[in-house]
């Protein structure tokens, strides 16, 4: 089959690379214009765009995706199908153009987790399992009819970075058996979403960021995980911010006000929150590295005894 695909950050290239090691043919790849980032804010292009100017596979940038340049570019490859892996939203233009469709890889078990960010979404939920799904894509966003899903469960110790690892590898594979069945004649039985079960899972802001220590500790806890290790959960100490990458719920609570800090010999730091007890394992100071409570704690005598509430 020929493709045209569609993608932009990280979590899209195993999907690239499986598609381009597999039978069909990627024609071209259309990433979103790049951007300015660093210290420098040079351009620099998205990780789909780079990885496929490093394969010579042609990238069309359009700014807007009802260009009619842009359409009758695509028009002309002739394209069987067209593949979207975190990417932008479609116009109907664009994704009813191929002979077989549009197909999308989501990262969640739809109709749960429609939206933007529905791996931080599932773990800040506190979800047993989530999956992979493969949909044909229609004016709805996310609601289209779904082709095939892949579950997995969710670890103890998972968090945003193992899950999205794990869902891309998935995505990658779910895909490329939908697209060799749609080749070999067999496409799956489209299953049309129940949208009573959909969950939203809506873009994340800098202040969802922010630790509220009037939650639970669970809720606290799945809060931090979703945002580890990157751009990670934020307390403000004193002056200064502290990200926390990882805790743990304390198995018997310390009296602790909401946001309070307790320090147990030379490697525990506790906080007190609206419903049970953390341990802090994993933290990263403003400006600094990840590091485990340990060395964080050595060479800092005295800490302050709460976290800020605000």
């Amino acid at each position: 089959m020929r493709i045209v695909f569609c993608g932009n950050p990280a979590f899209a290239l195993p999907t690239f690379d499986a598609l381009h090691a597999s039978r069909h043919e990627i024609l071209v790849v259309v990433s979103s214009p790049d951007k300015p980032r660093g210290r420098g804010r040079k351009m620099q292009p998205l990780p789909v765009k780079e990885h496929a100017s490093e394969l010579g596979i042609p990238v069309l940038q359009p700014v807007r995706l009802k260009d009619p340049e842009f359409l009758k570019n695509v028009q002309s490859l002739d394209a069987d199908a067209l593949v979207v892996v975190a990417f932008r939203i479609l116009p109907r233009e664009l994704f009813a153009m191929p002979r077989l469709g549009s197909f999308n890889v989501h990262p969640s078990l739809l109709p749960r987790g429609r939206g933007p960010a529905p791996i931080p979404w599932t773990l800040i939920r506190g979800e047993p399992e989530t999956g992979v799904t493969i949909i044909r894509l229609s004016e709805t966003i996310d609601g289209g009819d779904i082709l095939a899903q892949e579950r997995t469960p969710i670890e103890a110790d998972d968090n945003f970075g193992t899950l999205h690892d794990r869902l891309a590898q998935l995505g990658a594979r779910l895909l490329v058996r939908v697209l060799d069945a749609c080749d070999s004649g067999r496409p799956p039985m489209p299953i049309a979403q129940d949208d009573s079960a959909a969950t939203p899972a809506p873009k994340l802001f800098p202040a969802d960021f922010r630790i509220d220590w009037t939650q639970s500790a669970l809720q606290i806890r799945n809060r931090i995980r979703a945002f580890s290790p990157d751009p990670g959960a934020v307390a403000g100490i004193g002056p200064a911010r502290l990200k926390i990458l990882s805790a743990d719920v304390v198995s018997v609570p310390v009296p602790l006000e909401p946001g309070g800090l307790r320090r147990e010999g030379t490697d525990r730091l506790l906080a007190g929150t609206g419903a049970g007890t953390l341990r802090l394992n994993i933290v990263q100071p403003e400006g600094k590295r990840a590091m485990t409570t340990a060395e964080f704690l050595r060479g800092r005598p005295a800490l302050p005894n709460r976290f800020d509430l605000t």
